[in-house]
């Protein structure tokens, strides 16, 4: 049900509310009421008549967007805005170029960790040791960034939004222009395409007398960096697959080419400093020019520039915006000195204008212990300092929240350390984010290819995970080497190498030998366990010809959608003029036609189910299973067959591959166009069968078939067993999944426990799954199995499933976060701001925003820490608190240790 507006906007906060056309861009500072503003627009343009699907809500984090969608949802109602998009621009991406067939329907979306994999693969180096070594970490991050560097140039982007123009260094210039020269060539955009296309033939030059010896080492460098950013490119087209770089440059491509597609006449962006120059370049492309677009920042957090973020990205805004820049002039969550420290920090620190910064909303909390700065002796003294007074907060109010904020993984550990020793509970947030823990991701990978069994990428952590294959490059190459087979990982579980069929082996053989009654089915809606089947058609071949036709309407009770999608159900109209007879007479009658021989659909999971489901209410003595036990499944034929096509719809198949039939959303057109597919499948089955046969007689393949099956088999076919099954109870179908892959991975010894593994299930049940709407595993995988894949551990934060009152977290990954208490942990000169920075203005600049960030975290009581005395074996040395903290430092009471 719909709500009204839940909360007394300021004035500040009502002009952005009252938007409803042009370019806005809105400066709000921490603690201005920004997320109530945001979710109150989205209700109002819903309210005003805004299409849903014309709109855009893009957010920096999940948590932010999944926070944003739960208010939507309870002020608008589920299903009014379940057709607004809320996420961040890669979520965005990822959505348009699957959804426009854009790239192969069957790629997947690679993170940091599979990088590191793939490019070790090429450098011959040991997975967990670079997965230990920052250099070389390092070292991969400027190939894979070079490849997207000359892809943009290849691409003639424009210079201002090209990703990592930093990994090309003044070196790298150098030896181009000698390389450049060597050639006699000009040194352009030619040329850098030339060197990158053929890498090797340069670094033969390289090795020529032509070529100056002391540029040798920097060019062989420089060209060692392309050839393998080459062969990344070259790996990833072949896998299909796509970092989340890709995502970005596709995007803007084709948005560049295809300038006649869909535009949003409603757009609000959330931590617009955050962004990059290609992500806002991204959305303007998005934006409808007579639409209405907002986006709001804070230039004093923007602290991510090493993802490409540039405070240049929010000037360019204030100009686009001229004359629609707002400012939120309150600050609703902190008090009267709280806000006042941190404006006269901006203002020293962070060159602000007064005039923009935020007043104070609520009156001075009378605690003299509000703001303090604390010297402790040295760092080891610091941290029992710290714990000390973090276990002392604990002790006056245990409903409070208190986060000690630090500079450095390092810290992070050191003090978490510390407080598990005196046995203070808390949540670390730092450092390998628990989510993308090998074991974590073996889970995800489990509850994947339980939702989608052709899911490569998952399919290769399990092949690892399960110690199947020795390395993850082993398992990418053996599962790539299935694809290209047309056989699924789901195939060696079946026992293929000791003479049982695979999938397409299987359908061939029915097909050359049996009839099959290809059908689909016309419902109410999608929902297998409660819609109606309203049509039932389908046509009994025999190798190829049909020799048989069947169709049928059945009476409902539950109303049939008028439209689907943009054109009118044509259903409706077919019904006026054929017979509907009850479902009991329509199923016996199919049941009759069918006779047991096998079935065939287009993604027949659907229709079997929904036919299993409606035939336990209509004919309850039928059991569907046993009746028609086998169901092949042309959608998942051709993906194995074709896995390079964009789309795998019905209609875009008959276009694509140019098959008789037409997709008309009427079930006997359906079929029709369906029995064409399956002749193309056959056809194409053939041809690839033969080889099949030859590498699964390989002894290699055969001890990993061997091993898979006896680790995995078991628990992966328990897991689909239960795929429909609706439970009745507290703990989610998933995360009792998980429970049961999670304990059989300990006991097997194949994981060691992990430590937080019980905030990550209650996390799931209590903020992430609705156990009483979507009670069975199949719904549950998949409403959620994308955004889990993508969860980070702040997103725990803030959960109703939290106990924990206390964190440890580092500057970065506490931005979006607010605690009642907040301890900034070593704010000593030389580390903020960085010793490394002193001679570097844009980098002093953004440590001083660091800085900002930590502060600003706090609600109540802020205690900031430095040591005295370096920390040194040889020399230790004084050090004083943060030159930031001067100009503020009349806010702060001065104490020693505590």
């Amino acid at each position: 049900m719909e709500q009204g507006l839940q909360w007394t906007p300021d004035k500040s906060q009502q002009e952005i509310l009252d938007i409803k056309h042009g370019q806005h861009l809105v400066l709000a500072p921490p603690g201005c009421g920004k997320t109530q503003i945001l979710a109150e627009r989205i209700r109002q343009a819903l309210a005003n008549g805004v299409k849903a699907d014309d709109m855009l809500c893009l957010t920096f984090t999940n948590r932010a967007a999944r926070g944003m969608r739960e208010r939507v949802d309870i002020r608008v109602g589920k299903d009014k805005a379940e057709d607004v998009f809320v996420g961040n621009v890669h979520r965005f991406c990822s959505r348009f170029l699957f959804t426009n067939n854009i790239v192969p329907a069957e790629s997947a979306i690679i993170d940091d960790d599979t990088v590191d994999s793939i490019l070790a693969q090429y450098l011959n180096e040991d997975e967990d040791a670079v997965r230990r070594d920052f250099n070389k970490k390092k070292a991969h991050a400027q190939i894979m960034f070079f490849s997207h560097f000359m892809s943009d140039i290849i691409n003639g982007v424009p210079r201002g939004l090209r990703i990592h123009p930093e990994c090309v260094t003044a070196e790298d210039v150098v030896a181009m222009k000698e390389l450049a020269k060597a050639m006699r060539k000009p040194f352009d955009a030619s040329l850098m395409i030339d060197l990158y296309d053929h890498a090797d033939f340069y670094l033969d030059l390289v090795c020529q007398p032509v070529f100056p010896q002391r540029m040798r080492y920097q060019a062989t460098q420089l060209l060692t960096k392309a050839r393998y950013a080459h062969a990344y490119v070259a790996y990833k087209r072949q896998n299909c697959l796509l970092d989340f770089e890709d995502l970005l440059q596709l995007t803007y491509d084709t948005l560049c080419k295809y300038t006649d597609g869909k535009r949003y006449s409603w757009i609000q962006v959330d931590e617009v400093q955050d962004l990059n120059p290609l992500q806002l370049a991204i959305i303007n492309h998005l934006r409808a020019e007579d639409g209405c677009f907002v986006c709001l920042g804070d230039e004093q957090q923007a602290i991510f520039s090493f993802m490409g973020a540039k405070l240049a990205t929010l000037n360019a805004l204030k100009e686009q915006c001229k004359g629609n820049v707002h400012h939120l002039g309150v600050n609703h969550r902190q008090p009267r000195d709280i806000v006042e420290m941190l404006n006269d920090y901006a203002i020293a620190n962070l060159r602000s204008d007064p005039a923009l910064l935020p007043q104070p909303g609520n009156a001075a909390i009378d605690d003299s212990s509000s703001l303090i700065l604390c010297r402790s002796e040295n760092l080891f003294t610091e941290i029992d300092d710290v714990v000390r007074l973090t276990k002392k907060l604990m002790a006056e109010d245990r409903t409070t929240t208190t986060a000690i904020v630090v500079n450095s993984n390092r810290d992070a550990d050191e003090v978490s350390d510390r407080l598990h020793e005196v046995g203070v509970p808390h949540f670390k947030i730092s450092g390998t984010d628990l989510f993308s823990t090998p074991e974590v991701k073996l889970l995800v990978a489990h509850l994947s290819v339980v939702n989608n069994e052709l899911n490569s990428l998952a399919w290769a952590q399990i092949m690892q995970g399960m110690k199947v294959c020795a390395t993850a490059a082993t398992a990418r190459n053996l599962v790539h080497k299935l694809r290209t087979l047309a056989m699924a990982p789901t195939d060696l579980l079946s026992g293929v190498t000791d003479g049982h069929d695979t999938y397409l082996r299987r359908f061939l053989r029915v097909y050359d030998n049996d009839d099959i009654v290809v059908f689909d089915t016309e419902t109410t809606g999608l929902n297998v366990f409660e819609d109606d089947v309203i049509q039932i058609a389908a046509e009994r071949i025999r190798r190829g010809e049909v020799v048989g036709k069947f169709c049928v309407y059945l009476e409902t009770r539950r109303p049939i959608p008028v439209m689907l999608g943009d054109i009118v159900n044509p259903i409706i109209e077919e019904r006026k003029h054929n017979k509907i007879c009850s479902p009991t007479e329509g199923f016996k009658a199919f049941l009759d036609f069918a006779n047991g021989a096998p079935l065939l659909a287009h993604n027949a999971t659907f229709d079997y189910h929904i036919m299993y489901f409606r035939l336990k209410d209509y004919l309850p003595d039928a059991n569907w299973c046993a009746l028609q036990p086998v169901c092949f499944d042309s959608l998942k034929l051709i993906r194995l067959l074709r896995p390079d096509l964009k789309a795998f719809k019905l209609k875009s198949l008959l276009m694509e591959i140019g098959l008789e039939g037409e997709n008309s959303h009427l079930a006997d057109d359906d079929v029709n166009a369906t029995v064409s597919l399956v002749k193309y499948c056959h056809e194409k089955g053939l041809n690839v069968i033969g080889r099949q046969n030859d590498f699964l007689d390989k002894q290699s393949v055969k001890s990993f078939a061997e091993k898979l099956r006896r680790s995995y088999a078991d628990i992966y076919c328990k897991a689909c067993g239960k795929l429909y099954a609706r439970a009745v109870c507290d703990k989610s179908a998933l995360t009792a999944e998980i429970i049961r892959f999670y304990d059989f991975l300990v006991g097997e010894r194949i994981i060691k426990p992990i430590a937080k593994i019980d905030y990550v299930l209650r996390f799931l049940d209590c903020d992430v799954i609705k156990q009483a709407e979507e009670p069975s595993l199949k719904e549950q995988l998949e409403n959620h199995i994308m955004e889990i894949s993508t969860f980070k551990e702040a997103d725990i934060c803030g959960s109703s499933s939290l106990d924990d009152k206390v964190f440890v977290s580092t500057i970065h990954k506490a931005k979006g976060l607010e605690f009642d208490n907040v301890i900034v942990f070593d704010a000593v000169d030389g580390r903020i701001p960085s010793f490394y920075n002193l001679n570097d203005s844009t980098a002093l600049e953004e440590d001083a925003r660091k800085l900002y960030v930590a502060l600003s975290r706090v609600k109540r009581h802020l205690s900031v820490y430095y040591s005295g005395m370096s920390v040194s074996t040889s020399y230790p040395r004084p050090q004083t608190v943060s030159r930031f903290m001067e100009p503020i430092a009349r806010f702060f009471k001065m104490k020693g240790r505590q």
